[in-house]
């Protein structure tokens, strides 16, 4: 759990760290690269470099860490590698192994493609800028991304073109912004290679619809997700990072999609609950983050933990606590460096 005690200055309560895994430290490894919910460190070994990631519980907005999510690093870590197992014959990806819950041992990328990869099959609710949402209804515009909508789409419809693919810059700071796919294309090939946006298309395509396809086995929809693509050592694209989890992507139940939609209320797995929770309570980022209630943040929990047991076909496991993560990340960097193979 959490050791609120050694919590850095968020501006924000103890309270809303109170469960769930804040952070890992793993001595030996020295500081490490901490990303929005992921901690990690490069490891080298000879003229190889790995990843170790420990996936926490850590929720931001507004670019703020704001709350710990009890049980959504793990949920997070495991969705991901089942997804890295079941599209690595579309494209190759970065996991090695899953030595913990909280915990990925991967190939480091030698180059990230730099281009947010965001494929949408429904018009989904969204409060981003770079949302079709926002875009569509609150600016009024009917060319977004380079694609024409027509008129007449309604909140949570799905596409009448199928599967659109909504690239955008990955921004340092401040918001990413909407890019065509001619400049999606300009950017990828130019930063990379000719070919590489092409094959990260293709490639995004698939894995959207083999997981869509499996999702809607399981009783869920798959209404849009994120990837991030990258080359390897030897200049092959992979797929890294997360893949269709809760945190990338948005599931809705099946059995509650049409009832909701015809109502006009919102799906069932809304994961901006927190984030209208924050903006009705004073806060878009400015300022002292507010004490979030218990009840807003077991609504983010089960938003994670619902596509979990559906997908996965089993109940979340115990959580752990930060000296376990971090005894078993040593250990298998220890087993890594030790291994000849």
């Amino acid at each position: 759990m959490v050791a609120t005690e050694k919590l850095p200055a968020l501006n924000a309560p103890v309270e809303n760290f109170s469960r769930g895994l804040f952070q890992a430290e793993i001595p030996g490894l020295g500081n490490p690269i901490r990303g929005k919910v992921r901690d990690n460190w490069i490891i080298n070994k000879g003229s190889q470099q790995f990843r170790l990631m420990v996936t926490t519980d850590r929720q931001s907005a507004y670019a703020r860490t704001v709350c710990t999510v009890p049980g959504k690093g793990q949920i997070s870590n495991l969705i991901s590698a089942f997804w890295f197992e079941h599209t690595k014959d579309i494209i190759p990806n970065h996991m090695i192994m899953v030595p913990h819950l909280n915990i990925l041992l991967a190939r480091q990328a030698k180059a990230v493609v730099p281009v947010e990869v965001v494929l949408r099959r429904y018009l989904a609710r969204g409060i981003s800028p770079t949302s079709v949402y926002h875009n569509y209804f609150n600016l009024g515009r009917r060319e977004i991304y380079g694609i024409k909508f027509p008129d007449d789409l309604r909140v949570d419809q799905e596409f009448p073109m199928g599967t659109i693919l909504t690239p955008t810059t990955k921004a340092r700071n401040g918001h990413d912004q909407e890019l065509t796919n001619i400049q999606a294309c300009e950017l990828a090939d130019g930063n990379l290679r000719d070919g590489t946006w092409d094959k990260v298309k293709s490639s995004a395509f698939e894995i959207f619809e083999r997981a869509r396809a499996f999702s809607l086995s399981r009783g869920l929809i798959l209404a849009d997700t994120k990837m991030e693509f990258g080359l390897d050592s030897e200049d092959n694209l992979i797929l890294i990072d997360e893949v269709l989890t809760p945190e990338c992507s948005r599931f809705w139940p099946c059995n509650k999609y049409a009832d909701r939609f015809t109502s006009g209320e919102n799906q069932d797995i809304d994961k901006d609950v927190l984030l209208r929770w924050l903006i009705n309570n004073g806060f878009v980022g400015e300022g002292v983050v507010p004490k979030i209630p218990s009840d807003v943040i077991n609504q983010m929990a089960e938003i994670y933990e619902v596509p979990y047991r559906m997908i996965m076909g089993k109940d979340l496991l115990p959580l752990t606590d930060s000296k376990l993560v971090s005894e078993v990340a040593s250990q298998c960097v220890y087993k890594l460096l030790e291994d000849n193979n």
